[in-house]
């Protein structure tokens, strides 16, 4: 049992193994005095998959766990042991352990965040675009996302800037221009892949400050109060779309849903098209993507005109479809 100060619920820490050989598994710590469910962050340390850094395990669980978060940290697959699908399986493996100890514990299933840095943000990244089953939020903090960096950790992985889709989960990132380990590049271009699937995201792009930071704070010996002001912004953003998880957003009719999320459905998707090729072009069809087809009737009458309008009205639908 830990008990962080004054006031602060007491956390009880549990240990699970995965592979005792490579010494993989999880570390669970639980708010054991809730009123109500709690979200779980797991959190996974950096290390270039050579070894996990303390400073981004422990010291990081306390941090969300003052929050009145529930926390955990994933030991993956590293060193001689080092095989990115094994450290894959040993993420998805967490997920799962996760929601088997929410069934006796006050855990949100539906509200688990994956917090990775550096290596750990390449495999957190990796559970967000190529595990079936995801976190419901992913959190990278100067993260290795290409294969050309992969080959620097002597891992075989694809750039993870590929492997996004419209399912990963809205992300937050934080890196520094600085950083002079992972080029900011990786991050970049996540964030473009980001994008050009309409993921939502927030991300902090620090001009100074070297690699492996963590909280940037004297509990990591890495002080740097700029760069800490990441884990507030990250808390905060993380509240702000649990909200949204919470209450979905509710249309009257598909003249009020935004273009993008018609274009989900694949049937709505070739209605569209058909009035409106255009859109084939990605450049242009990006500028629309957050209007409602009653909006671009406002701004463009001629293009999107009332006949228009009342046909699409009676062709679309609300649902998704297979897209």
């Amino acid at each position: 049992m830990i008990n962080l100060r004054k006031g602060v619920p007491i956390i009880k820490k549990s240990n699970y193994v995965f592979d005792e050989s490579a010494n993989t598994g999880m570390t669970v710590y639980l708010q054991t005095n809730l009123s109500a469910p709690q979200p779980l962050i797991l959190i996974i340390p950096g290390g270039g998959y050579n070894f996990c850094s303390e400073r981004e395990a422990e010291p990081v669980a306390l941090a969300f766990l003052a929050k009145g978060y529930h926390a955990a940290v994933l030991r993956y697959h590293v060193g001689e042991f080092r095989n990115f699908q094994a450290a894959l399986n040993d993420g998805q493996l967490a997920l799962q352990q996760i929601k088997q100890i929410a069934a006796n514990a006050a855990i949100e299933v539906d509200k688990i965040a994956v917090v990775g840095f550096s290596a750990g943000g390449h495999l957190a990244a990796a559970m967000s675009t190529m595990l079936s089953e995801k976190p419901s939020l992913c959190v990278l903090g100067y993260p290795a996302i290409l294969d050309s960096f992969a080959e620097v950790m002597q891992v075989q992985a694809p750039s993870l800037d590929q492997q996004v889709t419209a399912t990963t989960p809205p992300t937050f990132l934080f890196t520094t221009f600085q950083d002079n380990v992972v080029p900011v590049e990786n991050s970049l271009l996540y964030l473009r892949a980001l994008e050009e699937h309409d993921v939502l995201f927030e991300a902090h792009v620090f001009q100074e400050g070297k690699h492996g930071l963590s909280l940037g704070t004297s509990a990591v010996g890495k002080n740097d109060p700029r760069f800490a002001q990441w884990f507030d912004l990250c808390c905060e953003w993380m509240e702000i779309n649990w909200q949204k998880t919470s209450k979905p957003a509710e249309y009257p009719d598909v003249l009020t849903m935004p273009v993008g999320e018609l274009m989900r459905n694949a049937a709505n998707k070739k209605i569209l098209l058909e009035y409106f090729p255009v859109w084939q072009d990605r450049s242009r069809y990006k500028i629309v993507r957050k209007f409602n087809l009653t909006e671009l009737h406002e701004v463009a009458p001629q293009i999107f005109n009332a006949t228009i309008l009342q046909q699409l009205q009676s062709k679309l639908t609300m649902g998704e479809g297979a897209n």
